[in-house]
């Protein structure tokens, strides 16, 4: 079904257009022939969509990779307090994998619950508190390869939080929203000579139309969660770190 989700709520919509047709229809104000003019401005319509999913699927692919680099960056110093462990015995692992897990609870609770970003800078911070343990082990090389993940996690989220919080689209949705609104009046006002043909047409168009809006605009941001998009990034990776710290 979660394919099929997107969809199924532009339904309402198709149904309110068609419906709007018919009334035009019964009125008599379904005046407008089609002619090449028509044409361009359908393909017109279909270039901006076009153009408008090409970059916002290129992001949303970079986009959701993110999580799963995260995860990524705090196995790997897991790895390297688990390598600092077998090496010294006198090291203890616990506290730093204690903070690794503080700081995957917090980008998910973050990302899925809407906590402050700011628990998650916090987390990051003890963790270089943490980091004394292996100071005193003098295991120099280790900790270049620790700061240099922990700055990665930093990196990371704050491109999530500028890909959530910030419209980057706002002008070229504008010129998108603005021909899919001449597409859709043309799609009502438009005569052919079944009205029925026209009808289920037209209803086609408009689907496709408000469809594919939906879908980049929820390509544009895939951290929304909450069932407010349907391209949410997965999360699962950063769920079975905090998993396997526990």
């Amino acid at each position: 079904m979660k394919k099929w989700q997107l969809l199924l709520t532009i339904f309402p919509l198709t149904a309110s257009f068609s419906l709007i047709k018919l009334l035009i229809h019964w009125l008599g104000w379904d005046i407008w022939t089609f002619d090449p003019l028509t044409g361009t401005l359908f393909a017109a319509a279909s270039f901006v969509i076009a153009f408008m999913l090409s970059g916002t699927l290129r992001d949303y692919s970079s986009s959701a990779d993110m999580p799963i680099e995260l995860a990524t960056a705090i196995e790997a110093i897991e790895d390297a307090n688990l390598l600092v462990a077998n090496r010294y015995p006198d090291y203890a692992p616990e506290p730093l994998r204690k903070e690794l897990r503080a700081i995957a609870q917090a980008i998910l609770a973050w990302l899925q619950d809407g906590q402050p970003i700011e628990s998650i800078d916090h987390s990051l911070e003890r963790l270089t508190c943490q980091l004394t343990g292996i100071l005193e082990v003098r295991d120099v090389p280790v900790i270049s390869r620790i700061q240099s993940e922990q700055s990665k996690i930093r990196l990371l989220v704050y491109q999530i939080r500028r890909i959530r919080d910030t419209d980057f689209l706002k002008p070229a949705y504008a010129l998108l929203e603005f021909f899919l609104l001449g597409a859709t009046v043309t799609l009502l006002l438009v005569e052919t000579i079944s009205f029925i043909q026209n009808l289920v047409v037209s209803s086609l168009l408009f689907t496709a139309f408000a469809y594919l809006l939906r879908l980049i605009r929820d390509l544009d941001n895939p951290f929304q969660y909450e069932g407010r998009s349907s391209l949410d990034a997965d999360l699962s990776g950063l769920q079975a770190v905090c998993d396997r710290l526990s």
